[in-house]
C-alpha cells in the first residue's frame, strides 16, 4: 500500500510542480504582452489594425494597457505596467536605455509633420517642392511663424532651417504662448502664422484653428521615426514578456511585418505611417538605430 501512495505521488509531481509555478510571482503562463503606445499610432487608426495583424502573425496576445502622449505612458513603461513601448526615439527613450529600464530599441516606421498657415497663404508656400523650400518663401516674406515647443515639431524646423540656410530672426518667428500644445492653432490663426505640427492630430481634429489649412505635407525630411522599446534589465518584465516583446519586434521590422504595416496603414486610409523604406533621407542611406532596411510595398 505504502509504495503504491508512494508512486501515485510521484505521478502526481509534474503537475503539482506546474501549479506551484503557475502560482509564482512574475510567472505569464498564458498572459499577454502589455503594450503602451503614444496617441497617434491609435488615433491614425493604424494602430488597432496592426496589432491584430502581429497577434496573428506572431501568435503573441497584445494588451493595449496605454494610449496616450509619452508624458503619460513612460512612466507607466517605468513602473513596470507595460512591457513593450512604441513611441517617438528621442532623449526619453535613451534615458529608459540608460537607466537600465529600456532595452533593445528598433525604429519601425515614421509619422510625418506638416506646415499648416493661413488658407490665403500669404508667404505662397502651397504648392513648394519641399520644407525647405517652403520656410525660404516664409523667411523672404517675412511672414508670422510660431516656433511650436513640440520636441518633434522643434526637431524637425531645426533640420529644414539648416537645410535651407536659414537664420531666424524675431521679427518673423514668434514664441509659442500656449499653456497646452492642443493651442497652438488657435494660436497661429489669432496671429496668422504658419507652424509645423504632426500630420495625424492635424488632420484628425485634435488640433483646431480657424482659417488655417495643410499647406504642405509629403516631406521625407518631416518624418519622425517610431520606435519599439523592449524591457531591459532594470525593468521588471518576466522572461515570458522578454521573449515575447522580442518576437514581435523581429517580426514588426522583417518583410513580412512591413508588408502588415503598409496593409494595416491603407485599411486606415493613410498614408498616417511610413515604414522603413521610406524613412527620411538621413537614415535611408544606413540602417536607423539598429532596425533593418526593410521594404515596405
Amino acid at each position: 500500500m505504502q509504495m503504491r501512495n508512494l508512486r501515485g505521488l510521484a505521478r502526481c509531481a509534474p503537475l503539482l510542480l506546474g501549479l506551484l509555478l503557475g502560482l509564482a510571482p512574475g510567472a505569464r503562463a498564458g498572459e499577454p504582452l502589455r503594450l503602451a503606445m503614444v496617441g497617434g499610432i491609435q488615433l491614425s487608426g493604424v494602430g488597432e489594425r496592426l496589432r491584430a495583424r502581429l497577434e496573428t502573425a506572431t501568435g503573441v496576445r497584445l494588451e493595449l494597457v496605454a494610449v496616450a502622449n509619452k508624458e503619460a505612458i513612460v512612466p507607466r513603461f517605468v513602473r513596470g505596467e507595460a512591457d513593450l513601448l512604441l513611441i517617438h526615439g528621442g532623449s526619453e527613450t535613451f534615458a529608459l536605455q540608460a537607466q537600465g529600464l529600456g532595452g533593445r530599441m528598433q525604429v519601425w516606421g515614421f509619422n510625418e509633420h506638416v506646415l499648416v498657415g493661413p488658407a490665403d497663404d500669404p508667404a505662397g508656400v502651397r504648392g513648394a517642392a519641399d520644407g525647405a523650400e517652403a520656410f525660404r518663401r516664409i523667411a523672404a516674406a517675412r511672414a508670422p511663424f510660431i516656433a511650436f515647443r513640440d520636441a518633434g515639431s522643434h526637431e524637425i524646423v531645426q533640420r529644414l532651417w539648416r537645410r535651407a540656410g536659414i537664420r531666424p530672426a524675431p521679427d518673423w518667428v514668434l514664441l509659442d504662448q500656449g499653456e497646452r500644445p492642443q493651442a497652438i492653432l488657435a494660436q497661429a490663426a489669432r496671429q496668422r502664422a504658419y507652424v509645423v505640427v504632426g500630420g495625424i492630430p492635424a488632420a484628425f481634429g485634435k488640433l483646431r484653428g480657424e482659417g488655417l489649412e495643410i499647406l504642405l505635407r509629403g516631406d521625407r525630411r518631416m518624418r519622425r521615426a517610431y520606435v519599439a522599446l523592449e524591457p531591459g534589465p532594470a525593468h521588471p518584465a518576466s522572461g515570458a514578456a522578454r521573449e515575447d516583446a522580442r518576437r514581435v519586434v523581429d517580426y514588426l521590422v522583417s518583410p513580412a511585418g512591413q508588408a502588415e504595416l503598409a496593409a494595416a496603414d491603407a485599411e486606415a486610409g493613410g498614408p498616417w505611417i511610413y515604414g522603413l523604406a521610406e524613412a527620411p533621407p538621413a537614415l535611408s542611406a544606413g540602417r536607423a538605430a539598429g532596425s533593418p532596411a526593410s521594404p515596405r510595398h
